[in-house]
């Protein structure tokens, strides 16, 4: 439910973006779940971590309460926009300890909803390693994690937490952590691969060749993508698809992939889940987009992993609204096809 409670939304939508009648929309696509991202700004306040954003609490628990109406499953999870949150995260114990109290107070005010119902999700992408913003390695996460885990478990027992490794919750991170002592904890993963794929057109990817690249198809070839490289001058993008098609990559690169955190997880006799998947879809051939998600809801599907696609009705999502009206919601139904949902 991205742009809901982001730290870029807007707050005039607070109370009325998913409605009862499109939240009941979702349920009846077939949709079991959601997941809200919470901003950084929206309930925390640094300087009192252990006192909610009252303004705002009172809209986040509106949303919750008319997802539970219509049916729905809710998951809320820390999702910061800045890389200030994950910098001082791994400098400052101090500033740890804050985001302890302000998850405690946050399981503590929201507990009064049913442990089936909501799932409280501990940090979203933590990539302080991953993106140079410190010297350390992943391993400084595991510990920094626990201690939002604790403060959820000293406010309730039975609610379930969704943990996540760095490194942007990739599989390569979730794989370096130590399971926690505690009962009641998902461990989960985003999956964006290949991402040459899934974020062609994205100017905010940082990486050039993905923020170039337009019409790039899946499964992969060579054959196929020559002709892209044919109409182009792009050294370093046509390098990049040069080597994707190369690659060939189809749903046994997929399961190849996500049988490395499936093995992972039975080893250790955790759960398993995959909150954040998808296909930016405003360059993607169509069909090729189509083919991904059902190629990666079928692996996930193989291996009994739970999933949720990144994300509604932006970029990556399955409602449009051709009119620019959000009171008219049109479902994509070809998507919903791939989901495995139509």
């Amino acid at each position: 439910m991205s742009n809901w409670f982001n730290d870029y939304s807007d707050p005039a939508q607070f109370a009325n973006r998913f409605t009862l009648s499109k939240l009941q929309l979702i349920k009846t696509s077939g949709f079991t779940y959601v997941r809200i991202p919470i901003g950084a700004t929206i309930l925390f306040n640094a300087a009192q971590p252990g006192q909610l954003n009252s303004s705002n609490l009172m809209y986040v628990d509106a949303a919750i309460d008319n997802c539970i109406k219509a049916g729905l499953g809710v998951t809320i999870n820390l999702h910061p926009l800045s890389n200030d949150t994950d910098t001082q995260l791994a400098a400052d114990s101090s500033f740890a300890n804050k985001i302890a109290a302000y998850w405690k107070a946050v399981a503590t005010y929201f507990k009064k909803y049913s442990p089936d119902k909501l799932f409280f999700e501990v940090y979203n992408e933590p990539h302080a390693s991953a993106a140079g913003l410190t010297a350390q390695g992943y391993d400084w996460w595991q510990a920094v994690q626990e201690k939002m885990v604790n403060a959820i478990r000293e406010a309730t027992p039975d609610h379930s937490i969704i943990v996540g490794g760095e490194g942007w919750n990739g599989i390569n991170g979730l794989i370096q952590l130590t399971p926690y002592n505690f009962e009641h904890i998902i461990y989960n993963f985003h999956f964006y691969d290949p991402f040459l794929f899934t974020h062609q057109g994205a100017t905010w990817t940082g990486w050039q060749p993905a923020m170039d690249a337009r019409n790039v198809p899946y499964p992969s070839s060579p054959d196929a993508v020559a002709p892209l490289i044919a109409g182009s001058s792009n050294t370093e993008l046509n390098n990049n698809l040069l080597w994707y098609g190369a690659q060939r990559y189809n749903i046994d690169s997929l399961d190849k992939w996500i049988k490395v955190a499936y093995d992972w997880a039975k080893s250790r006799n955790v759960k398993l889940i995959v909150n954040e998947f998808g296909s930016y879809k405003e360059y993607a051939p169509r069909q090729s987009r189509l083919n991904f998600l059902h190629d990666t809801r079928t692996v996930f599907e193989k291996y009994k992993i739970g999933w949720a696609m990144w994300e509604c009705d932006e970029g990556f999502g399955w409602i449009d609204y051709p009119t620019f009206n959000r009171s008219n919601p049109v479902a994509d139904k070809e998507v919903l096809q791939a989901l495995g949902l139509k």
